[in-house]
């Protein structure tokens, strides 16, 4: 019998499911204002741009939208409105509320505070069936948050409660069914950042492709995630790693790219077939309550598989039962890619008691900032190697078109041996002309009959270009005239 998936539906409006709102990036830039400009196949021009005194919403900011989003139609997508606590939040994230409070609410903050400004990117129904519209608005129109204070314990629940209330804009589309639900589920299993973008934008494009393959060019889908990175290897190893995610996950049976034509090969898996109901999304949330304990997880989802992984890599041989569960532990809350850098961290940090210690890197995930600094030395050491060869291609290839050239020398040298008095005394004295009031006439009518020589060359059956015309070439030709 066909194992059920377990399915966690959460809303995400059509217009914004497509748009690239979020940087993903290993910095934040703040403060900044990005834009992305575009044209279709009319030549319609099209633009997108978010402005910030906190920064471009990230990867987290991300997260934490899309958690509000699964609130939102837990509480039945009736309102505007929805009452969130942090705990909520951190939660529907596989986050540790105690941990993850401070950051969660300046998360808000941001979201709250970026502007978004989109020229002819909004549809907005009307009574014409839909049209494209400028629009301006934040993702969130108003956040009344609670003041929560670091270290502080015992506020109860209803005094905790904040209140995020979503722009009309989105309200209006929500209501006439512009909106699509997605598994909460796959978004948690994938690593934080463009993995879980990725799987937004393919569940929003995956009917239109053919046989369960959607294809997309290279430059749309770095614009619409965004990649930004100008390095074309980079750019496409990046693109792979993270449809890679989504393979291991299950919902992509395949990614492939298409070098010939610069496209990208998207084939969605049986799993992916399963999908969140539409119909009445707070039933679907009802249905979710009543079946999680009796529902397994996907098959293709495999924690003690990944566990096994991490425990291989530790510095230790005997690793610990307790150990064990800590790490099971911090996999569950935190993600793969979180444990995996504090176990790096500690294996070359660790100076004694290596348990104790990994225990408080995952703890405090010491190793946030080592790790960005790890990956900016790799990526600067990618450049460089990069940088050298390319330099390498260059150089071989200039030296292959000296070789080249210098093979078109001696064949043109050739070639004007054998012309006769009459076409050298022409060369000649067409070059006198040309340099009779130049001042360094004896320096350049040496160039001079060199040029007429090669297009009377050219005229009667060659093809030799300008670059043959080397100084040496320059000089053989002109002790040889007269001869």
């Amino acid at each position: 019998m066909k194992k059920k998936n377990l399915i966690e539906p959460y809303a995400k409006e059509n217009n914004l499911l497509q748009l690239s709102l979020f940087y993903f990036g290993k910095k934040r830039p703040c403060p900044t204002e990005t834009t992305a400009t575009w044209k279709d196949a009319k030549g319609d021009e099209y633009s997108l741009v978010c402005s910030s005194r906190y920064g471009v919403p990230s990867s987290f900011e991300q997260d934490v939208y899309t958690a509000c989003m699964r609130i939102w139609v837990k509480q039945g997508m009736d309102s505007r409105q929805i009452i969130v606590n942090y705990s909520d939040i951190a939660r529907e994230l596989n986050l540790k509320p105690k941990n993850w409070v401070m950051h969660i609410k300046k998360a808000l903050i941001v979201l709250g505070q970026a502007r978004y400004h989109f020229k002819k990117c909004f549809i907005v129904p009307d009574e014409n069936g839909s049209t494209q519209m400028d629009a301006q608005f934040s993702l969130f129109d108003t956040t009344l948050l609670f003041n929560a204070e670091k270290g502080k314990t015992g506020r109860s629940k209803r005094n905790s409660e904040s209140f995020i209330t979503f722009p009309e804009e989105i309200q209006h589309n929500l209501e006439k069914r512009y909106y699509q639900l997605l598994d909460m589920f796959v978004y948690k299993s994938l690593p934080s950042g463009l993995p879980r973008r990725l799987y937004e934008y393919l569940a929003k494009r995956k009917y239109h492709g053919i046989n369960g393959v959607f294809k997309i060019s290279e430059e749309a889908i770095c614009r619409w995630l965004p990649i930004d990175d100008p390095n074309t290897t980079k750019r496409r190893a990046r693109i792979k790693r993270i449809s890679g995610n989504l393979i291991d996950i299950g919902y992509l049976e395949y990614y492939e790219f298409d070098k010939k034509k610069k496209m990208c090969l998207f084939k969605y898996s049986s799993i992916s077939e399963e999908k969140p109901r539409d119909d009445n999304p707070a039933d679907t949330v009802k249905d979710f309550v009543i079946t999680v304990e009796a529902t397994p997880k996907p098959k293709a989802i495999s924690e003690s598989t990944e566990l096994e992984r991490l425990i291989s890599i530790l510095r230790i041989k005997r690793v610990p039962k307790a150990t064990k569960n800590t790490l099971a532990k911090h996999l569950n809350e935190s993600g793969v890619d979180y444990v995996e850098r504090n176990i790096l961290y500690a294996n070359e940090k660790a100076k004694s008691s290596y348990s104790n210690y990994l225990g408080k890197c995952l703890e405090n995930d010491y190793a946030e900032a080592w790790s960005e600094e790890k990956e900016q030395k790799q990526d600067t050491l990618f450049d460089l190697n990069e940088e050298l060869k390319k330099k390498e291609e260059l150089e071989q290839e200039e030296k292959m078109r000296e070789q080249e050239l210098e093979k078109l020398r001696s064949e043109f040298l050739e070639r004007a041996s054998k012309l006769g008095l009459v076409f050298t005394n022409m060369a000649m004295e067409a070059a006198e002309k040309e340099t009779q009031d130049n001042p360094a006439k004896g320096f350049v009518i040496k160039h001079a009959y060199a040029e007429r020589l090669l297009g009377i060359v050219n005229e009667i059956g060659g093809s030799f270009p300008k670059e043959v015309l080397s100084m040496d070439v320059n000089k053989k030709l002109w002790s040889d005239k007269g001869k």
